[in-house]
């Protein structure tokens, strides 16, 4: 069975990917080099923010494709803006994930919550953290990075021990103080509570069905 790599989106500025992004991509094609033997195929995840003419997953694929990986075997999935929504997407439209030998690329502070995540959803890839990540301790961003890590994690397991509509409150709440120390994720804060509210109202009107 091929090989799996999966790249969970991050920002990119107009077409152009950020360093942390460049830094997960080319995580992914040194684990690829590693295994000359066997066909890789590469899934670019992530939406985009309002405004943005791309994708992070057609940005990713288009710089996967610009090192001389073969188009056909870099799967974008444009979908989600956090790791959940990405995960839920990728798994739900290319199933075979699920037994395929995978790995997960992401950056160092988030392999642990990623981990569980994927394990939540059923999913047990390998987590590799990018090891050119820009940032590290004990920069500033690396702290911001450590705090938003810390009450992601408290979010995805008491997501998993009290629910989807609990945890989704717990975040809130958790948003609330983040926008405070980091202005700058507001916009996406607001975007992934509008998609939960739309999958909220999408599963109920299943049940009316």
């Amino acid at each position: 069975m091929d090989m799996a790599i999966v790249i969970l989106g991050a920002s990119q500025y107009d077409g152009r990917a950020s360093k942390v992004l460049a830094a997960r991509l080319d995580e992914a094609l040194a684990i690829a080099g590693e295994y000359p033997g066997n066909n890789v195929h590469f899934y670019t995840l992530g939406a985009n923010m309002p405004g943005d003419r791309f994708t992070e997953a057609q940005v990713a694929k288009t710089y996967l494709v610009n090192r001389n990986v073969d188009e056909t075997r870099v799967h974008a999935i444009p979908k989600g803006n956090d790791t959940l929504g990405s995960l839920e997407a990728v798994l739900k439209e290319h199933a075979m994930l699920f037994d395929a030998p995978s790995y997960l690329i992401t950056d160092p502070l988030h392999t642990v919550r990623a981990k569980l995540i994927a394990r939540q959803l059923g999913w047990t890839p390998k987590v590799k953290g990018a090891r050119t990540c820009p940032y590290s301790f004990p920069q500033k961003e690396w702290w911001g990075g450590l705090a938003h890590e810390a009450g992601g994690l408290i979010v995805a397991i008491l997501t998993g021990l009290l629910g989807k509509t609990a945890g989704e409150k717990i975040r809130g709440l958790l948003y609330n103080v983040e926008a405070l120390i980091r202005p700058r994720f507001k916009t996406r804060h607001g975007l992934i509570r509008k998609n939960s509210s739309h999958s909220a109202d999408a599963s109920s009107d299943n049940d009316i069905e």
